[in-house]
């Protein structure tokens, strides 16, 4: 693997923004360093003018135009998909399964387990993008607030439920809380290494506070599948913003979320807590419904960024180091800094679109060139 030097571009990271190189060997960040500092050793990658950002994390990830993760995906629609959204800037996410019969979704965990999921956030053969584990949306969640999830396929959140549910490879679960008044189920999800993220759920104000002081931390697409904002029952919504534990997950979409309420949510929570997310599916929003969204992570940041509601400094932290920090990855992915993994997104500052991506140090190409072919591209 050859030693490179991303050199000219600025470095955005959640804690800074200077010009700086990168430089990467074995796949890793090995040194930041000042541009007029000579690296004789390394092959330089010239991206002057260009902003640098860590690779994109999403943590609700259904599927798109070419894979289903509830369906019956295969290897070859899965390194598709992996490649299509590495190459749109996202170089980890959790394959989300939604309610479906519980043999299938055990079904469908097993498959993913046997290609590529690896909790180390090894990049595995074939694939373009790390897959650490699943998010099950599902089965337990409220049949009051079940969405598009099919109801026939609700469950309680019992742990009877989650014994056959709660395996290796699983590693957040959206739940509807108020299913458990005694707590048991959570704790037993959390006993088992499994961060809970309230969603779907018809909870009030008082059993979603009661869930985040038993450790829930993260609500799920906030404001969506769940009771509204009310100025006499703030609701779990409420419940959520006024506390400075919680993460609250967003779909910046416009659909899912006018602007407007991405900027409330954002100067409620502020960027340290709020997490960008897309919750793609192959169906999408289709005529203005909510059934999973059509965009890409970074489409969510430029979003952000184009209605005023964060800079992109702070789209970049909510999709990026604030996913990883809630999941545990942020000793390997997530940030810019030595020793993480060198999975970095290359951005043109006139429109922020993506113009190159690197996962584990590996320039990734649409037609699979060189690595010299790619740094006259990106020249």
């Amino acid at each position: 693997m050859k030693k490179l030097r991303l050199t000219g571009g600025q470095v955005i990271t959640p804690l800074e923004v200077r010009f700086a190189d990168i430089l990467i060997e074995g796949g890793l960040i090995t040194a930041i360093v000042p541009q007029e500092q000579s690296t004789p050793a390394y092959e330089n990658i010239e991206i002057a003018g260009r902003l640098v950002t860590p690779g994109l994390i999403d943590l609700q990830l259904n599927g798109g135009p070419a894979l289903d993760f509830w369906g019956k995906p295969t290897e070859s629609e899965l390194e598709k998909f992996t490649k299509a959204q590495a190459l749109g800037g996202v170089t980890t996410f959790l394959p989300t399964l939604i309610t479906a019969a519980v043999d299938h979704l055990v079904e469908n965990i097993g498959w993913l387990n046997k290609h590529g999921l690896d909790a180390n956030l090894a990049l595995a053969k074939g694939l373009s993008a790390r897959m650490p584990g699943i998010h099950l949306e599902g089965p337990c969640l409220s049949p009051k607030r079940p969405g598009v999830h099919p109801p026939e396929h609700l469950q309680p959140f019992e742990v009877e439920i989650l014994k056959r549910l709660i395996i290796p490879g699983v590693l957040l679960m959206t739940m509807a809380p108020e299913l458990d008044p005694e707590g048991e189920a959570l704790q037993y999800l959390q006993s088992h290494g499994v961060k809970a993220s309230l969603g779907h759920s018809n909870a009030n104000l008082v059993e979603a506070r009661k869930a985040f002081d038993s450790g829930v931390r993260l609500m799920t697409h906030t404001f969506n599948a769940m009771a509204p904002l009310h100025h006499r029952d703030p609701g779990a919504v409420g419940a959520a913003l006024m506390d400075d534990r919680v993460s609250c997950c967003l779909i910046a979409d416009g659909l899912h979320l006018a602007p407007e309420t991405v900027s409330m949510i954002l100067k409620l929570k502020g960027p340290r807590q709020s997490i960008l997310v897309t919750d793609a599916a192959k169906v999408g929003t289709t005529g203005g419904g909510l059934v999973g969204s059509s965009i890409h992570l970074a489409d969510a940041v430029r979003n952000c960024v184009e209605w005023n509601c964060a800079s992109f400094q702070a789209a970049i932290r909510m999709a990026s180091y604030n996913p990883a920090r809630a999941m545990g990855f942020d000793e390997k992915v997530g940030h810019i800094e030595v020793g993480k993994y060198a999975d970095l997104v290359i951005w043109k500052p006139s429109d922020l679109s993506v113009e190159l991506v690197l996962v584990g140090g590996q320039i990734l190409t649409r037609d699979e060139k060189t690595v010299e072919t790619a740094a006259k591209a990106a020249k």
